[in-house]
C-alpha cells in the first residue's frame, strides 16, 4: 500500500507470483483504512477458497448461455463446426441450463440434465456433454467459477451402437459390380483406399495421378442445415497421398474420362449438391445401400466402405502407423480397432479351415 501525493493511498497484493490492484485498473482510495479494508477482504477470499482475480466478480454472475454464446464466437473454428456447436447450444443446453448464472453451476445440476440428454443418440449425447465441458474449461480458466461441474466419467466418448462391419474382397468387388457406373469408382476408392464420404466430394481432377496410381486427400466436403461446407479433412492426418492398388485403377482413369469434366479443378464425383455441384449424401448413401441390397448385404452403408478399406489394410500386416498413414488417423485406438477386427477375421477363417 502506498500514499499517492495527491493524499490517496494506492492498494495491491501479490497473489501466486501475479500482483494484483483494484478494478478498474487504476482505483484508488480516500483513507489508509478504505485500501486496508479493501486488502483484508481479498485476504478472506484467499482463506476461504472463493477469490477470484478483481474485476471478475460481476463475470460471474453471467448466465451459461451468454457466456457459451461468447465463447463459441471467439473459437478459431471452421464455419460448419461453428454451427454444429451453436446447434447442439441451442437445442441441447440452453432449455435446461442457459439461465443458470455460471457460478451457481453445479455438479448435480449438470448431472441431472446429462442423466436425460439425448438418451437414444448416443454420439450426440458424448457431443453435447463434451461442448458443455470445454465450456466450463474456459470459464475455470478465467476464474470464473471454481471448478469444472461437468465431472461425469467418459461422457463425452459415444458408446458404439453398431458393430464396425468390413466387406470382404469378394463382397467388395459384389458391391462395386452393382454400383451405377458413375459412382463405382467412389465405391472403389472407399473401399480400397479408405476415403472419408465427404473426401471423396472433394476431390478434383488434378488430385489424382495421371496414371491412376495415387489419390491426395486435400479437402473434404461437408453439409449441415441446408448448407454445404468446403474445408480441410476431419483432421490433421487426414491429409494424405494414398496409394491406389492396381486392380482398380483402370476404373478410376475411366470415370475421369466418362464423368469427369475437363479442367484441373473438375469434380471427380459431381452431383447437384448446392451451388458448386457437389455429390450429395443421400445420393451416394442411396446408391451403395441398393448395391449392397443386390449384393446380400443390408443397410450398407457409405462409411462401412472405409472400414472395409481399414480391415484389408490391416489384414495385410500393416502397423498401426501404416494405418493411421493410410487412413488418416490421428489417434492410435482408431488404428487398432481395424487391427482388432482384421484378427477377428483370420481367426474366423482359421475356425472354417478346421471345419473343412
Amino acid at each position: 500500500m502506498a500514499k499517492l501525493p495527491s493524499g490517496r493511498y494506492r492498494a495491491s497484493y501479490l497473489h501466486q507470483m501475479t500482483l494484483f490492484t483494484p478494478s478498474p485498473a487504476g482505483t484508488t482510495f480516500g483513507s489508509k483504512i478504505d485500501a486496508e479494508g479493501w486488502l483484508a477482504d481479498e485476504r478472506r477470499k484467499i482463506d476461504r477458497g472463493t477469490w477470484t482475480p478483481p474485476g471478475t466478480e460481476d463475470q460471474r454472475s453471467i448466465t451459461l448461455a451468454d457466456y457459451a454464446e461468447r465463447r463459441i464466437s471467439q473459437r478459431t473454428l471452421t464455419p460448419r463446426t461453428r454451427k454444429g456447436y451453436q446447434e447442439t447450444l441451442a437445442n441441447h443446453i440452453v432449455p435446461v441450463l442457459g439461465s443458470v448464472a455460471l457460478s451457481q453451476l453445479s455438479v448435480t445440476m449438470v448431472r441431472a440434465w446429462y442423466s436425460n440428454l439425448l438418451l437414444d443418440k448416443p454420439t450426440a449425447r458424448a457431443h453435447a456433454y463434451g461442448l458443455l465441458h470445454s465450456i466450463c474449461r474456459d470459464a475455470l480458466r478465467e476464474n470464473l467459477i471454481n471448478s469444472n461441474p461437468c465431472v461425469e466419467q467418459r461422457a463425452m466418448v459415444a458408446k458404439r451402437t453398431r458393430k464396425i462391419r468390413a466387406l470382404t474382397v469378394a463382397q467388395l468387388t459384389a458391391v462395386a459390380e452393382n454400383t451405377p457406373d458413375e459412382l463405382r469408382a467412389a465405391v472403389l476408392i472407399g473401399g480400397w483406399c479408405g476415403l472419408r464420404p465427404g473426401e471423396l466430394k472433394g476431390l478434383r481432377r488434378r488430385d489424382i495421378a495421371e496414371d491412376g496410381s495415387v489419390v491426395s486427400v486435400k479437402r473434404a466436403v461437408t453439409y449441415r442445415s441446408g448448407v454445404y461446407y468446403l474445408g480441410p479433412p476431419k483432421t490433421e492426418a487426414g491429409i494424405r497421398d494414398v496409394q491406389v492398388p492396381k486392380r482398380i485403377r483402370h476404373v478410376i482413369l475411366a470415370h475421369l474420362q466418362a464423368y469427369t469434366a475437363p479442367g484441373p479443378d473438375s469434380l471427380v464425383f459431381a452431383g447437384a449438391g448446392g451451388p458448386e455441384g457437389y455429390l450429395t449424401d443421400w445420393t451416394l448413401r442411396r446408391a451403395v445401400g441398393a448395391a449392397g441390397d443386390a449384393a446380400g448385404i443390408e443397410d450398407l452403408r457409405p462409411h462401412e466402405l472405409r472400414h472395409t478399406a481399414a480391415t484389408l489394410a490391416a489384414q495385410t500386416g500393416a502397423t498401426t502407423k501404416q494405418l493411421m498413414s493410410r487412413i488418416g488417423h490421428a489417434t492410435v485406438d482408431a488404428a487398432l480397432i481395424y487391427q482388432h477386427a482384421a484378427a477377428e477375421l483370420d481367426a474366423e477363417i482359421a475356425r472354417k479351415l478346421d471345419e473343412m
